[in-house]
C-alpha cells in the first residue's frame, strides 16, 4: 500500500536545507541515482508552489522521458529520508548508539569478543550519560550474551546477578520518566487552552498540581531527563498562576541544569528554549522591555548552535521572538518599529508555509490585529481578527480566540458597521452561554459596545457620558486581580482614555510604558 502522496514528496523537497541538498546530490552521484529521480528533483526543487501542473510540467519536459509514478515518486522519497539519516547520523547520539550496537552483534557473530566488551562498555557509557534507557536494556541483553562467553574464558567483567539489578533500575527510571512526561503532556495542555487563570477555581486547580506527589517537591524523581520535565510543569503552572517569581526560579533551574548536563540540552533542546522564552515573557508581563529585547537576543543567538539547527526549533525562535518584539513595541505605541516586525512576521509566515502550526498563526494575527487597532487603523485590524476567527480551532488558545470575538465587535463599532452588529452581538451572546470561564470584563465590553451602537443608530444620546460610565465601571472591575489580566489580551483602560480625552492610543501608550525601556 502505498503512503506517499506528491504532496507529501514536494513538502519534503522544499523543507530541505542548503547542506542537505548538497548532501543529498553527492550521494545520489556515488550511489547511481536514476537520472529521472535526479531530474525529478532538481525540477521541484525550482518550484515556489505544490500543484499537479508542476508534476504535468515535469513529465512534458524534454529532460524527463519517463512518467512520474507513484513508484518513482515513494523510490525519491526514500532516498531523501536514507540520506537524512546519514547526514545527521554524527550528530546524534541514538543514531550512533543504534550503530554501534550493530557492530556489537556483527562482532559477537565474528567471535570478536574483546572488541565487543569494549565497544559495549563505552557505549552503555554513552547511553546512562543521555539517559537513552531503551538502549540501555538493550545493551544489558547483549551483555547477558556476552558474560556467557567470557565466563568460558575464566575472564569477569560483570555478574548476571548484578545486570538483573541494573536492569530492574533501569526499568524503574524509564518508568519514572513515563509518568513526569504524561503528567506534562496534561498541564501542557491546560496551559495551551488559557495561559492566565480566569477564577479562584482556575487557580484551585493549579495549586491541587502543584500540591501533587509528583510536582510537590523532588523525592520522586530518579533521572536528570524528569527532573528537567518536573521544572517545565512547575513553570508553566505558575505562569498559569502569575506567580513570577517562582517560574522565574523554575526558568533559571532548568537553564542551570541543562547548562551543567549539556548532553541534555540536545536531548532536550525545546525544554532550554521554552525556559528562555519564558524569561521573555516574564520581562514582558513585568513592564521591563530593555530586558525582554536582552532575552530575545539570547534566545536568537541560539539559532546557529547545532542542538538548536532544526526547522521545528527555528520556529519556535522565530515566533517567540518576534511576537514578542511586536508586543513590547505596540504597548508602548512604537508603531513604525511594530510595523517593521509585521513585515518581517510576514515574510516569516510565507517562508514557513505549510510547517508553521495554527495556534502560531493565530497568535500572530491576533497580536497584529491589536497593534493595528491601537494604531487606529481599524480596517486592517479587522482584516486580521477575521484571519483569527476563521483560523481558530476550539482546542486552541481559547482564551484567545474568546478575546478575538470582542475585538471584532469593538473594530465593527469603529467602521461604524452598526447594523451588523446587531447580529454579531446576538451571535456573541449565544457564545458566551457555552462559555464555563470569562472575565467579566469582557461582558461589560460587550453590554457598553451595544449601547453605543444602539445610540449611534438612534441618533442621539451623548457618547463620551456613555465612555464616561464605562470607563468607570472597568475600574471597579480591575480592582480584582484576575480580571487586570484582561490588559494582556487588550488595553481597555488606555482605550477608554483615548476616546474620553480625544487623544490617539499611542501618545497615551508613550508616555505610560517610558520607564518599561528604562529596566
Amino acid at each position: 500500500m502505498n503512503l506517499i502522496s506528491k504532496n507529501d514528496l514536494f513538502d519534503l523537497v522544499k523543507s530541505l536545507s542548503k547542506s542537505e541538498k548538497r548532501f543529498l546530490k553527492l550521494n545520489a552521484a556515488a550511489t547511481g541515482l536514476p537520472n529521472n529521480l535526479i531530474t525529478l528533483f532538481n525540477d521541484i526543487e525550482k518550484e515556489d508552489e505544490f500543484t499537479e501542473d508542476v508534476f504535468t510540467k515535469i513529465k512534458k519536459a524534454k529532460s524527463y522521458t519517463e512518467d512520474i509514478t507513484i513508484q518513482s515518486s515513494e523510490t525519491l522519497y526514500n532516498f531523501i529520508l536514507q540520506c537524512l539519516r546519514s547526514f545527521h547520523a554524527e550528530n546524534n547520539a541514538s543514531f550512533v548508539i543504534k550503530d554501534e550496537i550493530t557492530n556489537i552483534l556483527n562482532l559477537f557473530d565474528k567471535a570478536q569478543y574483546k572488541q565487543c566488551r569494549k565497544i559495549l562498555n563505552k557505549q552503555k557509557q554513552e547511553a546512562y550519560r543521555f539517559e537513552r534507557f531503551h538502549f540501555i536494556l538493550e545493551l544489558i541483553s547483549l551483555e547477558k550474551l556476552l558474560i556467557t562467553i567470557e565466563t568460558q574464558f575464566n575472564i569477569k567483567n560483570n555478574t548476571l546477578e548484578n545486570l538483573v539489578k541494573e536492569s530492574r533500575d533501569v526499568i524503574e527510571k524509564a518508568r519514572n520518566l513515563g509518568e513526569y512526561s504524561i503528567l506534562f503532556s496534561t498541564v501542557n495542555l491546560m496551559a495551551r487552552e488559557s495561559t492566565k487563570a480566569k477564577t479562584n477555581k482556575d487557580l484551585q486547580k493549579v495549586d491541587e498540581y502543584l500540591n501533587s506527589p509528583l510536582l510537590k517537591n523532588t523525592h520522586e524523581i530518579k533521572c536528570t531527563k524528569a527532573l528537567i520535565i518536573y521544572h517545565n510543569c512547575r513553570l508553566l503552572l505558575f505562569a498559569k498562576k502569575q506567580d513570577n517569581t517562582n517560574r522565574n526560579k523554575e526558568c533559571h533551574l532548568i537553564l542551570n541544569l541543562m547548562n551543567k548536563h549539556p548532553e541534555m540540552i540536545e536531548e532536550m533542546p525545546k525544554r532550554y528554549l521554552t525556559a528562555i522564552n519564558n524569561l521573555i515573557s516574564i520581562a514582558y508581563e513585568d513592564k521591563k522591555f530593555k530586558s525582554c529585547h536582552e532575552y530575545i537576543a539570547q534566545l536568537r543567538s541560539k539559532m546557529n548552535l547545532k542542538a538548536f539547527n532544526t526547522t521545528d526549533l527555528q520556529l519556535k525562535i522565530f515566533t517567540s521572538t518576534y511576537n514578542a518584539e511586536l508586543i513590547t513595541y505596540t504597548d508602548s505605541g512604537r508603531f513604525d518599529e511594530a510595523r517593521k516586525i509585521v513585515s518581517a512576521i510576514e515574510k516569516g509566515l510565507q517562508d514557513f508555509r505549510g510547517k508553521i502550526n495554527k495556534e502560531e498563526v493565530l497568535i500572530f494575527y491576533y497580536n497584529i490585529a491589536i497593534m493595528y487597532t491601537y494604531a487606529g487603523n481599524f480596517e486592517t485590524g479587522f482584516k486580521y481578527i477575521t484571519r483569527v476567527l476563521s483560523e481558530g480551532d476550539k482546542l486552541l488558545r481559547q482564551d484567545l480566540q474568546s478575546f478575538a470575538r470582542i475585538i471584532n465587535i469593538g473594530l465593527n463599532y469603529e467602521l461604524n458597521n452598526f447594523r451588523q452588529l446587531t447580529y454579531i452581538i446576538a451571535a456573541l451572546k449565544e457564545y458566551y452561554k457555552t462559555q464555563t470561564s470569562l472575565f467579566k470584563t469582557e461582558k461589560l465590553i460587550l453590554t457598553y459596545i451595544e449601547k453605543l451602537s444602539e445610540l449611534k443608530l438612534g441618533g442621539k444620546g451623548n457618547e463620551k457620558e456613555v465612555f464616561l460610565n464605562f470607563k468607570k465601571e472597568v475600574d471597579e472591575l480591575m480592582k480584582d486581580p484576575h480580571e487586570r489580566n484582561v490588559s494582556f489580551y487588550f488595553d481597555i483602560e488606555t482605550y477608554l482614555e483615548s476616546k474620553i480625552k480625544g487623544v490617539p492610543m499611542n501618545v497615551i501608550m508613550q508616555g505610560k510604558f517610558l520607564e518599561a525601556w528604562k529596566n
